[in-house]
């Protein structure tokens, strides 16, 4: 099997959440969104994936190890990773993409637009590098 480089994955044990993300998903017209119900699942196929999100049941003292596998699994992807009792946000920037740590106490508008920018994010080309204005003149 071919495997799929923009893919979208959703990691979710609350069967409820998993086919409203996918439907966000698709909505915002992306074909490809896996969904898988545990951390174990076989990524091989989906490793390329562009967005991940974990909106699981998961300890706090693990949450840690957990996000840390996910971007070691996902090297590419922006991920949104949802953690239990808050609702504050912490984004961090790293290697070209974006990992932001979300309480699930947040409002849904708040996960949606987090999605939409992170799914913006992944789909902008990477500026070229400009080169100076001094160089860019003794060309022309």
């Amino acid at each position: 099997m071919k495997t799929l480089a923009l893919a979208c994955v959703v990691f979710s044990d609350y069967p409820i959440k998993t086919m409203a993300y996918q439907r966000f998903l698709s909505g915002l017209g992306e074909e490809h969104v896996h969904l898988l119900r545990s951390l174990d699942s076989d990524i091989s196929e989906i490793s390329n994936a562009k967005l991940v999100i974990c909106d699981m049941n998961i300890m706090e003292e693990i949450e840690e190890r957990t996000l840390s596998m996910l971007e070691q699994n996902f090297p590419k992807a922006n991920i949104l990773f949802l953690e239990e009792d808050h609702c504050d946000m912490r984004v961090k920037f790293s290697h070209q993409r974006d990992i932001c740590r979300l309480g699930k106490l947040a409002e849904i508008n708040v996960i949606h637009s987090t999605l939409k920018e992170l799914l913006l994010q992944v789909s902008r080309k990477p500026r070229k590098s400009q080169r100076p204005r001094k160089e860019r003149m003794e060309q022309t």
